[in-house]
């Protein structure tokens, strides 16, 4: 099964961000989950239209994320993010709610869970995930990450993503960018989402 790569956006718009995202669209991008959690739908919408209109049914609105395997099983969407699972690097103080171990065990859980509901929903990783430790998360068994601080902190973001994609190249992974955003009505609203 492929791994997915999730790109989480800055919250906050900054010069260049339309041109920056393209590139990374250019590299593979498959995958965008808006999220601008201070913009209204409306100025969200706007931002979207922003982009080379080629992109915009890769846009889809972000759903949020679970914080226990058991908030987990409440989940209806196609992907459910599970965070923090390690270290945050974007938000200061907020630390890993799982070791190596729990993490294992938590994810076989959520698998027979699956299994037994009849599911087929995708788990992915979301909270410090950076070069060093994405291989980590495919040896688990997540089915993605989910990125943030690690590319937008860096100097060069597109470049700071090709590091980490590079970090999982001895497994099969997917590249699925992803922009997060607030706006829970955002696929209802416009046709940009699918």
């Amino acid at each position: 099964m492929p791994f997915d790569i999730a790109l989480i956006s800055s919250p906050e718009n900054f010069a260049g961000e339309h041109e920056i995202i393209e590139q990374m669209f250019e590299r593979g991008l498959k995958m965008l989950y808006a999220r601008k959690p201070q913009m209204p739908d409306s100025l969200l919408e706007r931002w979207i239209i922003g982009f080379d209109i080629k992109w915009h049914n890769y846009i889809l609105p972000w759903q949020g994320s679970a914080h226990s395997f058991e908030e987990l099983k409440k989940t209806n969407a196609d992907i459910c993010f599970l965070s923090p699972v390690f270290d945050s690097i974007s938000k200061f103080g907020y630390k890993a709610k799982y070791n190596i171990q729990e993490l294992k065990e938590g994810i076989a859980a959520w698998k027979d869970f699956q299994k037994r509901e009849n599911r087929s929903q995708k788990l992915f990783a979301l909270g410090g995930i950076d070069a060093e430790n994405i291989a980590t998360l495919v040896e688990l068994g997540f089915d993605g990450a989910a990125v943030l601080g690690a590319v937008w902190h860096h100097p060069d973001p597109v470049e700071a993503l090709l590091e980490i994609i590079n970090h999982t190249q001895t497994h099969d992974v997917r590249i699925s960018f992803c922009l997060n955003q607030n706006s829970q009505n955002l696929q209802n609203n416009t046709d940009v989402a699918q």
